[in-house]
């Protein structure tokens, strides 16, 4: 907004310039002073060339600036755009779309509370109405959501876990999404009288499907426990291995430091959603909307960043 009013500013004070100043001010103080010279045809003739030479020189200025402006879009145009070309795999992709949305849906609700401590009741309605219609939209486009589910237990049983409590954990995390998913699929489609579900069900589908929802939350803890474990092991074999080149061996600690950066975004995350499950599980939960939203806001910017740099 400053840069734009610059602009407009210098834009008004070029026209000033060029034009002279035309207010009602400049035009009374004209009439209010009488030449005290009379004016002779030479002096006209001298005037008029002078402000001819003015307009040629500013037409000019103007030619140069705006053939600049051609050059310069001409390159930005023609040229890669590495960050446009990353934007647009990242929204592409399923998870970059939904991350983005999700941002969209828990911000606004910080938005809502912002808005309403300040008495702007309209402003915060408007909000509220976008972050529940983008709330609504991200479960309509979880109702495939068994689709991607299937498949990801098929891989996890060809392609066992590196220990028998991963593997087991990951069998009991996969049966509990696999009731979260047709619960919240009922829930949603009864809510808005889609398929004719009594109220009864419809209410105890959605606390249900946040339960089973919630239990994968609890039960991730476990899991990153027991991924910690082994990262620490695989760090400590480095170290003691027999003979390894230098290089190879600081490709492994690399390797171990990504591992371990990537594990404390997971907990961050998991930690994020474990109150939000919770208090959705819940009746009559007394949580604010604004906690919900800054918790929501830190999983979903987490989340963005991984799919961000897969994208890359």
């Amino acid at each position: 907004m400053n840069e734009s009013s610059s602009m407009e500013d210098s834009m008004i004070s070029s026209a000033v310039l060029v034009n002279g100043d035309t207010s009602p001010a400049s035009e009374l103080a004209c009439d209010e002073k009488p030449s005290t010279s009379a004016t002779t045809p030479a002096t006209t003739a001298s005037s008029t060339l002078s402000t001819d030479a003015k307009k040629g020189s500013v037409s000019v200025s103007k030619l140069r600036g705006n053939h600049i402006v051609a050059l310069a879009l001409r390159r930005m145009l023609k040229g890669p755009a590495p960050t446009l070309d990353h934007i647009i795999r990242f929204l592409s992709s399923g998870s970059g779309h939904d991350k983005f949305w999700m941002v969209t849906q828990y911000f606004t609700k910080i938005v809502v509370w912002l808005f309403a401590k300040k008495g702007r009741k309209s402003a915060s309605e408007r909000v509220r109405t976008l972050s529940n219609l983008v709330a609504d939209y991200r479960i309509m486009i979880r109702l495939t959501g068994l689709v991607p589910m299937a498949q990801y237990v098929r891989i996890s049983e060809q392609f066992p876990a590196p220990s028998q409590l991963l593997q087991g954990l990951d069998r009991i995390m996969n049966l509990s999404l696999c009731a979260y998913y047709p619960l919240e699929h009922i829930y949603w489609l009864g809510a808005h009288q889609i398929l004719p579900f009594s109220e009864k069900v419809v209410d105890f589908s959605g606390y249900w499907s946040c339960r089973f929802w919630a239990a994968w939350v609890a039960l991730q803890f476990v899991h990153l426990g027991e991924e910690y474990r082994l990262i620490k092991g695989r760090k400590q074999n480095i170290y003691t291995q027999g003979k390894m080149d230098a290089t190879k061996m600081q490709e492994e600690l690399d390797s171990v430091d990504a591992s371990i950066k990537s594990w404390k975004i997971q907990l961050l995350i998991n930690a994020c959603y474990f109150p939000l499950t919770l208090h959705w599980s819940i009746r009559g939960s007394t949580f604010p909307d604004v906690a919900v939203g800054v918790f929501g806001t830190v999983a979903a910017v987490a989340q963005a960043y991984n799919v961000w740099k897969a994208a890359a």
